[in-house]
This record gives C-alpha cells, sequence and structure tokens, in this order.
C-alpha cells in the first residue's frame, strides 16, 4: 500500500463515506469517466476494505494508483486517468 504523506491537487472529488461493497466500486466506475486523462480523482471512503480494493480495481481497469491519505476517519484514495 503506499500511503501519501501530501496528497496531489484532485481535479474531481467524490466523498463516498458510509456506502460499502460494492458501492465503493461502482461509484469509482462512474467517477473516473467524468474526468479526462491525465487528471486526478480524489475518492473519500470510511470502508477499510477499500485499501485493498481500489489498488486492484486500479490494476484491473489500467489506471494509475498514486496513493491514499489516511485521515484517521476517512481515506482518500488518488487515481490518475490513463484512458
Amino acid at each position: 500500500m503506499k500511503f501519501l504523506d501530501e496528497p496531489p491537487k484532485a481535479d474531481l472529488s467524490v466523498d463516498i463515506v458510509h456506502l460499502m461493497c460494492p458501492i465503493h466500486l461502482l461509484e469509482l466506475n462512474e467517477s473516473i469517466k467524468k474526468i479526462e486523462p491525465g487528471q486526478i480523482l480524489e475518492l473519500i471512503t470510511d470502508y477499510d476494505r477499500a485499501l485493498e480494493d481500489v489498488p486492484r480495481w486500479c490494476e484491473l481497469f489500467e489506471q494509475e494508483f498514486l496513493g491514499v491519505v489516511d485521515d484517521g476517519d476517512v481515506f482518500r484514495f488518488y487515481i490518475r486517468r490513463k484512458k
């Protein structure tokens, strides 16, 4: 897992706190389509299983997982759209 000290500037931020599997992945799948290649999506969730699911989703869908920030109550995932 790649934890970040400083988050990158996100082009789109999506708050899915209190949503669990599979909603977090469905929302990620829809949200990545709303940004252009090269832009960064921030996904905010409190679902700890996302620590495994989001990087795996990025690998499966060929998106760049930049890392995650643990804010204590939530995780902030950063994904760069590749295509």
